[in-house]
């Protein structure tokens, strides 16, 4: 059996906050899939949007604070710009890391990968 060294509320914070943005930024009809596999003793855990998709330059400024990407699609969307700061954080406190690879127009995806711990049957 493979855990992570986590606690429910912050899984649960970062998770939501993921699969909350691959839903708000997808096209209507498109598509989220959550992908989650081990690697070299880390939890890698994938979540893949078919939406509007991240700019290079949004990409290097999308973890920090109160940042909301502003363009003509997003701009009727609500948000105070914190969410991918704290799932940030969160994943960091775990020893984890967390990337976006992101293609305008093609959709996201964020990998989350969290060291695990080799539980004995």
């Amino acid at each position: 059996m493979v855990t992570i060294q986590a606690d429910n509320e912050g899984v649960n914070i970062v998770f939501s906050n993921l699969l909350s943005n691959a839903v708000k930024y997808n096209h209507e009809g498109g598509k989220v899939d959550i992908i989650i596999d081990r690697d070299n003793g880390d939890a890698v855990i994938k979540v893949i949007d078919t939406g509007i998709g991240i700019s290079g330059k949004d990409q290097e400024v999308l973890f920090d604070d109160f940042v909301r990407i502003k363009n003509e699609k997003t701009r009727n969307i609500s948000g105070s710009g914190l969410g991918l700061s704290i799932v940030k954080k969160i994943v960091e406190l775990y020893h984890g890391l967390i990337i976006v690879e992101s293609t305008v127009g093609e959709g996201s995806t964020f990998i989350v990968t969290i060291p695990v711990k080799l539980v004995p049957d």
